[in-house]
């Protein structure tokens, strides 16, 4: 397990020392205490550092290289009716109650979470309750609640951005959404001058593909016309069908659970130019920007053909502790330890409080399988979970 933010990406949260004492506290729970956890608790964590939500799986784009709804995502599969299952904000209510006094850190995605009916409500009340929060999204309703999120204090904006309008639009899937970005960033930036916040943080997120890998550059400049705080790169999260397989043979036989949501990570990873990626991404470490930049995960640019072209190298990340940290929620109720490939169901928030869910005998399986499997499984090679932050 290794830890591989640089120090620059803490420098601008030094402004607001509640996120940055919370990124301190979550950087010493992911490398250091949570080694008791994973070596001696027999499967039980002894401490959530953090609650993800997916809250919805609507979207309104069809982005090509989404392992959701991209050309190959998993719900172009699912029955309609059980896509639309949304939990009530009461009930999210309770999960905010029942958790506050550990202060996790919330990160919302979806889908698109700003097609959830009750996401206002649900992050103010979030905010009532001094909790620190994300949310991930598209900007598809940013100008119009840009007043609300800052007043509210929301901590983090992190905004999908592809390239420049045309490349973003193509993408995307859909004419126009870039300038609906643009406008939804300047009226927060013209909301945060206003009452004098610094908060929430825009944060841009970008995902290399064979879509855009050639425009990377135009990339940070886009970031820095945008005056984005930060800008966050994926090498993309990927598999293939013999790892796949690999990953169904394990769940099946130790789990009990026949996997399905690495079939819409199986990619055309292997048609980006990797040699002129390696030698974009060496240009750009070369110049300095205004905000910082993180790529993910972090590689020296003579691995990153290897990145695409080996799917099993692990690159010296030796094993997965997000299930000792993170309850994945999904819009159903149902809890995973896995937000990219969330196929073993431990519990459900309608039905049991998320603590108990969390370290459930379903729970404490799962994290002791993990570490049959030295701490990988196979889909782990590329995943947020194991080589994110």
């Amino acid at each position: 397990m290794h830890s591989r933010t640089p120090l620059k990406a803490l420098q601008e949260v030094t402004k607001t020392p509640d996120i940055l004492i919370e990124i301190i506290k979550g950087l010493i729970r992911k490398h250091i205490t949570v080694n008791y956890d994973y070596y001696f608790m027999k499967g039980e964590s002894s401490k959530l550092k953090q609650v993800s939500i997916k809250i919805t799986n609507m979207c309104n784009l069809r982005c090509k290289m989404c392992g959701q709804w991209g050309e190959t995502g998993y719900n172009i599969r699912k029955d309609s009716e059980e896509l639309k299952k949304i939990v009530p904000l009461e009930t999210y209510k309770k999960l905010i109650d029942d958790v506050k006094k550990l202060k996790p850190f919330f990160y919302i995605w979806g889908g698109e979470p700003f097609l959830y009916p009750d996401i206002m409500p649900f992050l103010k009340y979030l905010k009532r309750q001094k909790m620190i929060a994300a949310v991930v999204t598209n900007g598809v309703k940013l100008k119009e609640t840009a007043k609300d999120l800052v007043e509210m204090g929301l901590d983090m904006l992190m905004l999908s951005l592809d390239g420049s309008r045309e490349k973003h639009d193509e993408i995307r899937g859909m004419r126009g959404c870039y300038d609906t970005l643009v406008e939804g960033i300047e009226e927060i930036r013209k909301e945060k001058e206003k009452l004098g916040k610094k908060k929430p943080y825009i944060m841009l997120l970008s995902t290399i593909s064979r879509y855009n890998a050639d425009n990377l550059e135009e990339i940070f400049e886009e970031a820095k016309n945008l005056l984005a705080d930060g800008l966050i790169i994926y090498y993309s999260w990927f598999t293939t069908p013999e790892i796949g397989m690999q990953h169904t043979k394990i769940m099946e036989n130790k789990l009990g659970c026949t996997p399905f949501a690495w079939k819409g990570y199986v990619g055309s990873s292997s048609k980006v130019n990797t040699g002129a990626l390696s030698s974009t991404v060496s240009r750009i470490k070369k110049k300095k920007y205004p905000f910082f930049y993180l790529f993910i995960p972090y590689l020296a640019p003579e691995d990153i053909p290897k990145y695409y072209e080996s799917p099993k190298n692990m690159f010296g990340y030796n094993r997965c502790v997000s299930p000792w940290l993170t309850a994945e929620l999904m819009p159903n109720g149902n809890v995973a330890l896995c937000r990219d490939y969330p196929d073993y169901i431990i519990g459900n928030i309608t039905q049991d409080s998320v603590l108990n869910i969390f370290n459930s005998e379903k729970a404490k399986k799962f994290r002791n399988v993990l570490k049959e499997e030295d701490g990988l499984f196979p889909i782990c090679a590329r995943c947020c979970g194991l080589m994110g932050w």
